[in-house]
């Protein structure tokens, strides 16, 4: 019991750092501090520093994917490709936001990993963007979603717009529930008025 503890600990910590300081500010010896244990304990656990950090990565794409896939399949079968897309929004919203340090990890330093780690991390990501390319495909097959747009576009536009909530977020001026709203207009409906 004590390994998974440690193991943990470990792993919560470096999220939490790679969170709020970045790769490079993210260093093994204040992983160790926040974990309780000397450095030297981290490499029984974990043989490098990008074993670990990979770990947390690949770690907090699955949970936001299951956090997401929880919430629209509560939905039901007979719910519209558009209300699951909405419930995705506002999950993927929900969980960036309330501090799941994973999550906020993957998208604070996926773009300075070095390539290697950026592939294998890509693998563990291809679940959650296969499920949002599945939303997508499902509105559009319905006749709900315009036929002018390309899915793949409006997927990883939708994602990255998503993602990009973890940096300029801050509490206290919208709620998370009205930026998801806001964030469910701008990708379902546009932000222009529609012409008369």
């Amino acid at each position: 019991m004590e390994e998974i503890t440690s193991r943990t600990r470990i792993l919560d910590a470096t999220a939490d750092l790679l969170r709020t300081s970045g790769l490079k500010g993210t260093k093994l010896s204040e992983v160790a501090k926040r974990a309780g244990m000397l450095a030297p304990s981290l490499y029984h656990h974990f043989s490098s520093k990008d074993e670990l950090i990979e770990e947390v990565l690949v770690e907090g794409c699955h949970r936001n994917t299951r956090f997401i896939m929880t919430r629209v399949e509560r939905l039901g079968d007979a719910a519209s490709p558009i209300a699951r897309i909405e419930a995705a929004i506002t999950a993927h919203l929900e969980f960036l936001l309330t501090g799941d340090q994973y999550s906020s990890a993957v998208s604070r330093v996926f773009p300075d990993l070095p390539e290697e780690i950026k592939r294998r991390v890509l693998a563990a990501y291809a679940g959650f963007d296969n499920y949002w390319r599945d939303l997508i495909s499902a509105a559009r097959a319905s006749g709900n979603a315009r036929a002018d747009l390309d899915p793949t576009v409006a997927r990883k536009f939708l994602i990255n717009m998503l993602d990009s909530a973890a940096e300029w977020y801050r509490p206290g001026h919208l709620e998370i529930a009205e930026i998801a709203r806001q964030a469910c207009q701008l990708f379902l409906h546009g932000f222009a008025q529609p012409q008369a």
